[in-house]
C-alpha cells in the first residue's frame, strides 16, 4: 500500500512538472497576430526607462498588435522654400564699405537671399538652418550683386580690356549687357542707375534705363557712394586740400561739400546724421555727426580691432569688426556684443529681415539679428 502511495505521489509530481513545462512554452508561442512575444533577458534593455518622465518608443518586435500601414505623406516641395524678409523704413539697406570688389555679393529677390560665390549662384530660403542651394545653369563670376525691378544685376570683369561691365539676369536666359560704359560701383536710386567707371576714382554718372541716356552728374570724384533717396553722398579726395564728404542733390543737381575735412571711407547716412569710422584715429572710433550743425556724438570711442562695416536696420546700428558684431541704439546706448568670432571676419553685414549675413572669406555665416541661431557653410 505504501509502495502504491509512493508511486501515486511520484506520478502526480511528473504530471505537474509536465504541466508547468507546457505552460512555460505557451508564453513564448505566437499571439493572435502571429508576432512572437520575447521574454526579458539580461542582454536586452531594462523595461524601466532611464528618464521616467520621458515618452517611450517601442523597440521593433515588442508590440503585440500589428503596426498600421502609414498613410502616404504629401510630396515634399522641390528645392528650398521661399522666405519673406522685411525691414522697416528706419533702415539704410545694405550699404557697406569695400575697398575693392572683394565684398560679400548678395541680394534679396523678395523670395530668396541670393549669393554669387565665384561662379556659382546660390539661394537661401525659408529654413534658416539649411545650406544655400546652387542654381543650375549659372556659370558667371559676377560681382556687386543687386536685385532691381525683377532682374538680378552684377558686374563681370572683361579680361580682354581690364574693365568691369554691368549685366542683368532673369534666372532663365543668358545675362544681358546693360550698356557699353564700364562700371565699377553702382546703385539704383529712384529707378535710375547711378555709377562710377573707374577704380582710381572718377565722377558719378547716371543712366536712364528707358531711354539709354547717360550723363555725368558730379564734378568731384568718387570711389563709391551712398544715398538716402534724396541726395547722394560720397567721399572725395579732390574736395579741397584734404578729403571731404560731398553731397549731390538729386532734385536740384547741385553738388556741394558737406563736411570738410572728412577722414573716413567707412560711413553711412541715415536721417539727419552721418555714422562713420574715424580713420584718423588710432582706435578706429565710431561717431555720429549731425548734418545740420556738424556736432559730433561718440558712439564707440575705443575699438582697437579693424571695423569692417556699419549698417542700420529697424532703428538699430550694427557694427561688424574683424572679431564679431555689435549692436546699439542710434545714439550709441545699449552697446551689446551679439556675436564673437575666433576667426578673422572680412566682409559682409548684409541684413535682410531678421537675418545677418557675413563671411571670413572661407565660410558664409548667417545669424539672427539678436545673435541667436548662428550657422555657417563653406564657400568653396
Amino acid at each position: 500500500m505504501k509502495v502504491f502511495s509512493r508511486f501515486l505521489v511520484f506520478a502526480l509530481a511528473v504530471f505537474m512538472i509536465g504541466l508547468c513545462a507546457c505552460s512555460g512554452n505557451a508564453e513564448n508561442s505566437p499571439d493572435d497576430s502571429g508576432t512572437p512575444v520575447p521574454t526579458s533577458s539580461t542582454s536586452e534593455p531594462s523595461a524601466t526607462p532611464a528618464n521616467p518622465g520621458a515618452s517611450q518608443t517601442a523597440l521593433p518586435g515588442t508590440s503585440q498588435e500589428p503596426s498600421p500601414e502609414p498613410s502616404p505623406s504629401p510630396a515634399a516641395e522641390q528645392g528650398i522654400s521661399k522666405v519673406v524678409l522685411v525691414n522697416d523704413a528706419n533702415s539704410t539697406g545694405n550699404n557697406h564699405f569695400t575697398a575693392a570688389h572683394y565684398g560679400l555679393h548678395s541680394a534679396y529677390t523678395g523670395e530668396y537671399v541670393v549669393f554669387i560665390n565665384y561662379m556659382t549662384l546660390l539661394r537661401h530660403g525659408g529654413d534658416h538652418s539649411l545650406a544655400p542651394e546652387a542654381v543650375e545653369g549659372f556659370q558667371y563670376q559676377g560681382e556687386g550683386l543687386l536685385f532691381h525691378d525683377g532682374l538680378l544685376y552684377f558686374m563681370i570683369y572683361d579680361f580682354n580690356v581690364g574693365e568691369y561691365y554691368l549685366y542683368s539676369y532673369d534666372f532663365e536666359n543668358e545675362p544681358v549687357k546693360v550698356m557699353d560704359s564700364t562700371v565699377y560701383y553702382y546703385e539704383f536710386i529712384n529707378g535710375k542707375l547711378y555709377f562710377t567707371k573707374q577704380f582710381v576714382q572718377g565722377p558719378i554718372f547716371s543712366y536712364d534705363m528707358a531711354s539709354g541716356e547717360e550723363r555725368q552728374v558730379t564734378k568731384y570724384r568718387a570711389h563709391d557712394f551712398t544715398s538716402d533717396g534724396n541726395d547722394i553722398y560720397f567721399y572725395a579726395t579732390d574736395a579741397g586740400t584734404a578729403p571731404g564728404l560731398v553731397k549731390y542733390d538729386l532734385s536740384t543737381n547741385v553738388e556741394s561739400t558737406l563736411v570738410f575735412p572728412f577722414f573716413s571711407h567707412n560711413y553711412l547716412v541715415h536721417g539727419n546724421y552721418i555714422y562713420y569710422v574715424n580713420e584718423n584715429s588710432a582706435t578706429r572710433s565710431i561717431h555720429r555727426m549731425s548734418m545740420s550743425d556738424q556736432s559730433i556724438l561718440d558712439i564707440e570711442a575705443d575699438i582697437y580691432e579693424n571695423t569692417i562695416s556699419l549698417n542700420i536696420s529697424d532703428g538699430i546700428l550694427y557694427i561688424l569688426t574683424e572679431n564679431g558684431i555689435k549692436s546699439c541704439g542710434l545714439d550709441g546706448n545699449g552697446m551689446t556684443a551679439i556675436y564673437e568670432s575666433e576667426d578673422y571676419l572680412s566682409r559682409g553685414l548684409h541684413i535682410f529681415g531678421d537675418r545677418i549675413y557675413f563671411t571670413d572669406g572661407s565660410y558664409l555665416y548667417m545669424i539672427k539679428k539678436d545673435g541667436t541661431d548662428p550657422v555657417y557653410f563653406p564657400l568653396f
